[in-house]
């Protein structure tokens, strides 16, 4: 069996994962006598004063790839996972503009679709589409094959997308006419969990847009 196509297996239950990472020429220096993480960017240095260990550990991790965050926060005491887990959003969200966010699912394959930031000022919004609401691809989109993986690019944008396994050109081709995410699934074969997360990422990298609602019968 295509181990990309392991979501098939009967029975299966699909699951996402969001994983997170930082771009290949992010540097992460830890061990900073006063216990600080100094990010070296394309866009100068970032110092993370004061950070809990948890937090070092996942600006660390995420320095080698993608990661889940949930599987470093695991091995933390229930009573303070959840202020950890807060305080590392915050630090993210702060951090956006050179954090790769990607989905992927708990196949153990990596990321599915990978979002990069190209800008000091990319910000990275995820929401889920309402059920109703059609989404396509952008008219400006640029497409192109790198490295094995489609990729999508609006000239003077925010983001790049990767999409990393060969069902992704599936999907690229169905948004580009307006469709709901069902539709998108029905269309494309996929697991309806995975094209919502998907089109989330997409949406929120600005190579896909929406704005209209499927008309109810």
């Amino acid at each position: 069996m295509n181990s990309h196509m392991s979501w098939r297996q009967p029975g299966r239950q699909v699951r996402t994962v969001a994983l997170w990472s930082f771009p290949e020429d992010v540097l992460v220096e830890t061990g900073a006598p006063d216990g600080s993480v100094l990010l070296l960017t394309r866009w100068g240095e970032i110092r993370v004063t004061d950070p809990d260990p948890t937090t070092v550990e996942s600006l660390r991790r995420m320095s080698f790839g993608p990661v889940s965050l949930e599987n470093v926060l695991q091995g933390v005491a229930d009573d303070s996972v959840e202020d950890l887990r807060r305080r590392l959003s915050e630090l993210l969200d702060r951090l956006q503009h050179v954090v790769v966010r990607s989905v992927g699912l708990a196949d153990g394959l990596g990321p599915w679709l990978s979002a990069l930031p190209l800008t000091p000022r990319a910000v990275f919004r995820l929401a889920p589409l309402p059920a109703d609401r059609l989404v396509w691809l952008s008219p400006a989109v640029q497409t192109r094959r790198e490295s094995g993986g489609l990729v999508l690019e609006v000239p003077g944008g925010a983001y790049r997308v990767v999409l990393h396994r060969p069902d992704g050109s599936r999907l690229v081709d169905a948004l580009v006419v307006p469709s709901t995410v069902a539709a998108l699934a029905v269309a494309v074969g996929l697991p309806a969990a995975l094209v919502g997360e998907a089109v989330a990422h997409l949406l929120a990298a600005g190579v896909a847009v929406t704005g209209m609602h499927a008309e109810r019968a």
